[in-house]
């Protein structure tokens, strides 16, 4: 009962920490960017969210077009029971 119950511990423990690469936030991200009228997106996967808040999780920079054609950048900053944030840097 005891190896059971360390079992138990050991995955949940596991899944909580790599909820962050294993979750399917890629198509969350690009679809918060897309909803702004952007096109041409690239995401790219970070580690560090400087410009996010304490409570984001997940980073992600980007880059893309917007409506008029110039290259814009900025980051999207997410977490496990909240929406996307879009944050444009340059």
């Amino acid at each position: 009962m005891r190896q059971f119950g360390l079992a138990i511990v050991a995955f949940s423990t596991l899944a909580i920490a790599g909820c962050g690469y294993l979750y399917p936030a890629d198509n969350r991200a690009r679809a918060s960017v897309e909803a702004m009228n952007l096109t041409d997106v690239k995401l790219t996967r970070t580690l560090l969210g400087l410009n996010c808040s304490k409570a984001d999780h997940i980073f992600y920079k980007f880059t893309a077009r917007n409506m008029q054609s110039r290259r814009v950048s900025g980051v999207v900053c997410m977490s496990y029971l909240k929406g996307a944030t879009v944050r444009f840097t340059g």
